[in-house]
């Protein structure tokens, strides 16, 4: 049955089909903005432990999904097990400055976890790494998306 104007259900649905296809596949834009980003964290990382290599794992990072405000975003890191580091670093790769911090883990630490709040400029993927007692280097990533975002001057 077809509609006032012509246009029957049926075209209607296939419209949205393929509107739904189309977002599941990124643009090479938003592809190659990701791939700028993973190297601007791995950049910092490497700057962070020296180059050496670093795992996927051990690490735990939890940031909202959605923040309403970029100027405080609220996280917490760790180390699965209850293990104590020795440090911990995050990257937030969409800010004008990514290695946006860095906490020491002493030998009288009880707990190897921090919960802390970051200015994020964008949304973005945030970048931790650890680097466990034993020397090994673990990482962990989580995908924010920021409403309003905070850091919007940038330094060039």
């Amino acid at each position: 049955m077809a509609a006032a104007d012509g246009i029957a259900r049926r075209d209607v649905l296939a419209g949205a089909a393929a509107l739904t296809a189309a977002a599941l596949v990124p643009p090479p834009a938003l592809a190659q903005g990701a791939a700028q980003a993973a190297n601007v964290a791995a950049s910092a990382l490497r700057q962070a432990f020296g180059g050496r290599p670093v795992q996927l794992g051990k690490v735990k990072l939890a940031v909202p999904v959605l923040a309403e405000n970029g100027n405080s975003v609220q996280m917490t890191v760790g180390i699965e097990g209850g293990a104590v580091p020795k440090r911990i670093v995050l990257v937030a790769p969409g800010n004008p400055y990514p290695a946006a911090a860095e906490i020491r883990f002493g030998p009288r630490a009880a707990r190897g976890e921090a919960t802390l709040r970051l200015r994020l400029a964008r949304s973005q993927t945030v970048v931790a790494g650890a680097e466990l007692a034993d020397g090994s280097l673990w990482a962990a990533t989580a995908e924010v998306t920021v409403t309003s975002g905070a850091c919007a001057e940038t330094f060039e």
